[in-house]
């Protein structure tokens, strides 16, 4: 058995699969993630709770991994590989980025868990791209092209600069370079940049800021019943777009780009209604080549689990 886990600053999400067979998730557990005092004192809990005494792990962390070593700067964890595959006592532990792991998951996604957003033809060798909008912004990569196997590739690319379009943008990015100096795609595409981007256009229309959260901000949007919060979605969908294309042409994505994270599925309506794809497709002399590029919406309810538990399975085969 492979012990799988998504391991996240708010929550963990943990599941025991077989190494043969349909990759499919047995005892499928949640913990809230800050009431562990580290990351073996949770899997333990884990492995107490089921009995279970898996022969390896795969864990897909919301951190960088850099020669086998995390460190969850939310949490205040840090550990290795070697660590972990001591402490579990199991024969070899797999540790990749959170958004790597769901790379590698999207080739395995069943399509009633992707919605469509740019329903062209997908390359089925083509490179994959991901981006997810949540608690920050993350972005990963599947090279398949020339490939001999699939190859995950984790980024950093949420804190790259945020690049403003339109007078409107450049008033928002110098309100953000003036409280966090540097203006990182993160400051807008994500759930506290939807709060940042709302707090900005209260100050700029000189209204009190009534709604104090990405998700009223959001609520009120779909609702259409306060034409700020609806203005701050439609900056985020236009930004959300955007990067989404660049990283299209980034990896030369023809087998698509696919949009994770918890934001997107709440708000698909919105999403939906076209100004997303705009900005993917507004490239310049690249239009042709991103409008042969698919994009969907990811809705899976674990995509990071999965990947972790592909990746995994992958790795555990011989040769």
């Amino acid at each position: 058995m492979l012990l799988a886990a998504d391991i996240g600053g708010t929550k963990t999400q943990i599941a025991l699969y077989r190494l043969s067979g349909p990759v499919r998730p047995k005892a499928l557990a949640t913990y809230p993630s800050q009431e562990f005092k580290n990351l073996v004192s949770l899997l333990k809990n884990y492995l107490s709770e089921t009995g279970a005494s898996p022969g390896y792990a795969s864990l897909a962390v919301a951190g960088t991994v850099i020669r086998g070593q995390v460190s969850m700067v939310n949490l205040g964890w840090r550990f290795s590989q070697a660590e972990l595959r001591q402490a579990l006592g199991v024969k070899e532990v797999f540790l990749l980025n959170d958004l790597e792991a769901m790379a590698f998951a999207v080739p395995h996604i069943p399509s009633r868990y992707l919605e469509p957003l740019h329903p062209v033809r997908r390359d089925p060798r083509g490179n994959i791209g991901v981006i997810a909008a949540g608690t920050g912004l993350g972005q990963a990569m599947l090279i398949r092209r020339g490939a001999p196997y699939p190859i995950p590739v984790a980024t950093e690319a949420g804190h790259a600069e945020f690049t403003p379009t339109d007078d409107l943008e450049w008033a928002l990015y110098q309100w953000l370079a003036r409280r966090f100096v540097h203006v990182s795609l993160e400051r807008v595409i994500s759930g506290p940049g939807i709060e940042n981007i709302y707090r900005f256009l209260c100050e700029k229309e000189g209204q009190e800021a009534r709604l104090s959260s990405a998700k009223e901000i959001g609520q009120e949007a779909l609702k259409g019943s306060d034409p700020l919060a609806q203005k701050t979605l439609e900056i985020f969908i236009k930004a959300y777009g955007r990067e989404a294309g660049n990283l299209a042409l980034r990896c030369l994505a023809t087998g698509g780009v696919f949009i994770g994270g918890g934001i997107a599925p709440k708000i698909l309506p919105l999403i939906r209604s076209g100004l997303l794809i705009q900005a993917f497709l507004d490239k310049g002399r690249l239009n042709d080549f991103v409008k042969k590029v698919p994009v969907s919406v990811i809705t899976h309810p674990y995509p990071v689990l999965l990947g972790a538990a592909v990746y995994g399975i992958f790795h555990t085969r011989p040769g």
